[in-house]
């Protein structure tokens, strides 16, 4: 286990497909955690409280905001959303990778701020996909889905935020390379923790 957890930060725009994407993940890496947001938008149907998000009104949120317990927050599409500190720092300290979805207001927030993290962009293979995906849910009448699809264009030009960009074509394998760039970066050599014996034997001098 890692002294710390990596924080991975996923974005993608309205209709893209990450919520699928997400849990296809979810099976291929059982043991990543995934941050709950709050919000005071409601609940859609089939989804839970405290598993989703975690669903307050405005008053409770705007309380959160002045007593500085969120890492980040935004509004987006005239809702708000939060990433609580808590949370975060709860599953890092466990040495557990957390998976946090963010739209791009909240990665510029913690880019402008140095988080350390990976960012992580699921694009639509085209605009014209995009706005199929949107019409497909049926869940919204013609002038939300339009403004959502603004609001898209504008996110997907956000993509040199990133460090990882993905084309999600085919969900399965979307889902795919996204764990296998969770599974590089835990890889990286400033995760390493080698055990008592291997640790003396790197910190001990080289022979000449």
């Amino acid at each position: 286990m890692n002294s710390k957890g990596i924080v991975f930060i996923l974005s993608a725009a309205s209709g893209t497909g990450k919520t699928t994407t997400c849990k296809l993940l979810k099976q291929k890496l059982p043991e990543l955690k995934f941050s709950v947001s709050h919000t005071t938008r409601e609940a859609r149907s089939g989804e839970s409280e405290g598993v989703d998000y975690y669903f307050i009104s405005q008053k409770d949120f705007e309380e959160k905001i002045k007593r500085n317990e969120f890492l980040e927050w935004a509004n987006v599409h005239n809702q708000c959303y939060g990433t609580a500190f808590e949370t975060v720092e709860r599953h890092r300290q466990n040495g557990e990778d957390l998976l946090i979805e963010l739209d791009v207001q909240g990665a510029h927030s913690l880019r402008n701020i140095n988080y350390k993290a990976v960012f992580i962009f699921i694009m639509p293979p085209s605009l014209k996909e995009l706005e199929a995906r949107l019409n497909k849910r049926n869940t919204e009448p013609p002038e939300i889905i339009n403004d959502r699809l603004e609001v898209g264009k504008y996110e997907i030009k956000q993509f040199d935020i990133y460090d990882y960009i993905l084309t999600n074509d085919k969900v399965e394998e979307t889902a795919e390379n996204l764990s296998s760039i969770i599974r590089a970066e835990r890889c990286r050599k400033e995760m390493y923790q080698p055990s008592p014996d291997l640790n003396a034997l790197l910190n001990s001098k080289v022979n000449t």
